[in-house]
């Protein structure tokens, strides 16, 4: 069973793998992804928390960026045109300016949608200032827990793929869009009712990816289960599903990258040997309050108990007296609700677009093979662990890099343990 185990997590990976080669050639010209991206120094020294802010030739603003502790930056854009990139002085250690003959401005051509180098030419104003320079071991430390951040909210899109795979035994590929349908939704929200406080936002975005967890299962996949279709089918079923619910977040929400007005730009703040904007503070505070909650409700609680028994064995279940379908509703929702969550929380460290669910998803596929398939514990797990993986890597390797670095560790672990790190061993006879 073990060796089927490791079959169907390679087969996982690989229809993932394939699913994004597919889309990534479908998608139109002008969604390509396209960032400027620097690294500020001084010298030799880098120079982190400067806020640097791109504009178009419109003077709208297309992106802003702080530059983290290794002095990177990145600010995404989709269309060619003139960008104008400033750096906000305000926040430049002090004593520092620029070279004689070169402002705080940089005008960039980019003809095409891809990645382009910013530079700017820093200068000491006192030959007397310097920069300082955290120590290895706290650099090290910053970027565990920048792993630590996009590990739990891997792991909150995650945790609903691996639940419903455990009570239904189908592979959801339209479970990404989940968070895409999130981010895009709390923007819209935003948008709307932009007077209210963000968590409101947050917990409005959060129920309108219930519901709509509520309609796909109540609406698309309880129907054609009672048709008895196989789980193959079902889950080609859920790969075009995933194609419809990108499009039309295409569609609805245009493809040029956007971002909330809340939290756009803050400064840093220190808590102990690692400093932080204060918006990474609250995203890991809750994300890992509503993972705990996960593992609360399927300890304690008899839905929790349900969802248990539904995953172990459903006829028997149902025969205990359980109601299956109403559990597998339960999951739905449920797993929806987080995906929407951690999809407003990435959009917070970064842009919102239309393609944040096509992004993400070999990552959300990765942390529930490599936690196990079917447990939630295991997905929070795996959530963890390929988040820790790919932002770690990042100290030494080109940040592109990052999640190729993730899928190796995971490489190596199923090869020890090919039922994933949660999950067990089966057998028949």
């Amino acid at each position: 069973m073990a060796v089927v185990r490791a079959a169907g997590a390679t087969l996982l990976l690989v229809l993932a793998a394939s699913l994004l080669a597919v889309f990534a050639t479908a998608a139109p010209a002008e969604a390509q992804d396209g960032a400027l991206k620097g690294t500020l120094r001084l010298g030799r020294d880098v120079v982190p928390d400067v806020v640097i802010t791109a504009t178009d030739a419109s003077g709208s603003e297309v992106g802003t960026a702080t530059t983290d502790a290794d002095g990177k930056w990145e600010i995404p854009f989709s269309e060619t045109g003139t960008y104008q990139v400033t750096i906000d002085t305000s926040t430049l250690p002090e004593g520092v300016g620029f070279e004689e003959g070169r402002s705080e401005t940089v005008e960039i051509v980019a003809d095409e949608v891809r990645a382009k180098a910013v530079g700017f030419k820093l200068a000491s104003a006192d030959v007397s200032t310097t920069i300082e320079i955290d120590p290895l071991w706290q650099r090290l430390l910053s970027r565990a827990v920048d792993g630590i951040k996009v590990g739990l909210l891997i792991a909150l899109a995650s945790v609903g793929l691996s639940l419903i795979y455990g009570v239904t035994g189908l592979v959801n590929f339209a479970h990404s869009e989940m968070v895409a349908f999130g981010a895009l939704m709390a923007f819209a929200f935003e948008s709307l009712w932009g007077g209210l406080p963000f968590w409101i936002i947050i917990v409005l975005a959060a129920l309108a990816g219930g519901v709509l967890g509520f309609v796909l299962e109540g609406g698309i996949f309880r129907p054609l289960r009672k048709r008895k279709m196989n789980n193959i089918s079902l889950m080609i079923v859920s790969i075009g599903l995933a194609f419809v619910m990108r499009y039309t977040l295409l569609i609805l929400f245009g493809s040029d990258p956007k971002s909330y007005e809340h939290h756009r730009v803050q400064k840093a703040i220190d808590f102990g040997p690692f400093s932080l904007p204060g918006k990474d503070y609250w995203i890991m505070g809750v994300s890992l309050l509503m993972l705990i909650a996960v593992g609360l409700l399927l300890q304690r609680t008899k839905l929790g108990t349900a969802m248990r028994a539904v995953a172990d064995n459903p006829p028997l279940s149902q025969s205990s007296g359980i109601n299956v379908d109403r559990t597998i509703m339960a999951v739905w929702i449920a797993g929806s609700l987080l995906a929407s969550v951690g999809g407003a929380f990435l959009g917070l460290t970064q842009v919102v677009e239309w393609q944040m669910g096509e992004k993400v998803l070999l990552l959300i596929f990765a942390a529930v093979t490599l936690g196990g398939l079917g447990t939630a514990y295991g997905a929070m797990v795996g959530g963890l662990a390929i988040g820790f993986a790919s932002e770690f890597s990042t100290f030494w390797l080109d940040n592109d890099l990052k999640f190729l670095i993730a899928l190796i560790v995971l490489i190596f672990i199923l090869l020890y343990k090919p039922q994933g790190i949660l999950g067990v061993r089966e057998r028949f006879g």
